[in-house]
């Protein structure tokens, strides 16, 4: 039996040992901090100047811990700094959340991926898009829907009438356009299944069940103050204009303490709640291969480790503007890189995470730059980071 004078000395190590571990772990991410700000700080603040952005916001997710960066004005027009409040247009980023609604309505028994547009907008019975499946919609395989509605497409009768004329031109399935009307439809049908507007399923179900506090479609009046002004390739101020399937494809606005905690919910899956676990491990999944690129719901995917190049080409130009062949491919990759780009006419986003690694990075920014730009810059990062 210990005596009393041991049974102290034993608590005083237990003690010593545990204050030293908090002060080494402290030490760590103060050292973590300083290197990571300045990884950020050689990588996009040149981009910055570069490209005249009147503000920006970084975040890098790293060993479990989050790094925020925060530079410029909310706009040119006033001395409004950007901050953590701070609300950016998120793009085609917003892709993902539509990608994550339909996992959810497949988690809860409301769709397949095999189902068909009719099943759940019967006014689609027997024109052809009604041969696409929803899974064939959401990773852009219909055969040819274009990459953006025709002008002339604004209401939702000329929305119905222009998906009821559609023709297949390309077999579905084999080729991958990428397309704001295929992702679109995919939304929308999601939200019929599930017997709710669009906007409504994203503000009232997924992004309460991701933690996400200001993340919108529809920015509400109390937040519009901290709701940046994008600004154009001549600067003038700019922000989303209402348009067919908006929410879906490129209507969601969020911050980056919340865009940091999507990704974390995707870094690590098994903490967050069954329902909608299972919807993000759904949107992992990959489907089709271009290259070296695989798409899984929402994300573009690739094997790990991987290379600038390889990341880039993926949002190529001949890629994203036109039809290219695709090879169905459902294998699993244990270590992949998942990542998205998105733009508005006044904002640019850019999402990575690699699970292995434990790494995330997030980029907002309220003008558009290139995105072999954003890549670069976040891939700069990454390498500089990995190596801490």
């Amino acid at each position: 039996m210990l005596s009393k004078t041991q049974k102290l000395f034993k608590t005083s190590l237990f003690t010593l040992a545990v204050g030293c571990s908090v002060h080494s772990n402290a030490y760590e991410i103060e050292a973590n901090q300083k290197d990571i700000e300045t990884a950020v700080n050689q990588s996009f603040k040149p981009l910055m100047e570069q490209y005249g952005v009147a503000g920006m916001a970084i975040g890098v997710i790293y060993k479990g811990e989050n790094y925020e960066h925060y530079y410029g004005l909310q706009s040119n027009n006033d001395n409004k700094k950007v901050d953590s409040r701070t609300i950016f247009e998120l793009g085609s980023v917003s892709k993902l959340f539509t990608a994550t609604a339909g996992a959810y309505a497949k988690a809860q028994g409301k769709l397949s991926f095999k189902d068909h547009p009719s099943q759940y907008w019967p006014a689609l019975k027997n024109s052809e898009i009604d041969r696409v499946s929803l899974l064939e919609l959401a990773t852009y395989t219909s055969g040819n829907l274009p990459l953006q509605f025709p002008d002339y497409v604004k209401t939702d009768e000329q929305i119905l009438d222009y998906f009821q004329n559609w023709h297949i031109k390309k077999p579905s399935g084999k080729y991958r356009q990428y397309s704001n009307p295929s992702i679109g439809l995919f939304g929308e049908l999601t939200a019929r299944s599930m017997k709710v507007p669009f906007p409504s399923l994203l503000e009232q179900v997924i992004f309460p069940s991701l933690h996400l506090k200001h993340t919108y479609v529809n920015v509400p009046e109390e937040q519009i103050e901290h709701y940046a002004f994008g600004h154009d390739q001549k600067n003038n101020l700019i922000r989303v204009n209402p348009g067919a399937l908006d929410a879906q494809a490129y209507g969601v606005k969020s911050t980056l303490p919340d865009m940091l905690n999507f990704l974390n919910s995707n870094l690590n899956v098994e903490k967050n709640s069954s329902k909608i676990k299972t919807a993000i491990l759904e949107t992992h999944k990959g489907y089709f291969k271009l290259g070296n690129m695989t798409q899984a719901l929402g994300w573009e995917t690739f094997s790990y480790p991987t290379t600038l190049e390889i990341l880039q080409e993926s949002n190529a130009e001949s890629v994203v503007m036109q039809s290219n062949p695709v090879i169905k491919d459902i294998s699993q990759s244990k270590s992949k890189v998942f990542h998205k780009t998105g733009s508005t006419n006044g904002f640019g986003t850019y999402v990575l995470f690699i699970p292995e690694k434990g790494f995330g990075l997030v980029m907002l920014m309220n003008k558009r730059i290139p995105n072999e730009e954003r890549i670069k810059a976040a891939y700069n990062v990454f390498n500089t980071v990995k190596s801490i």
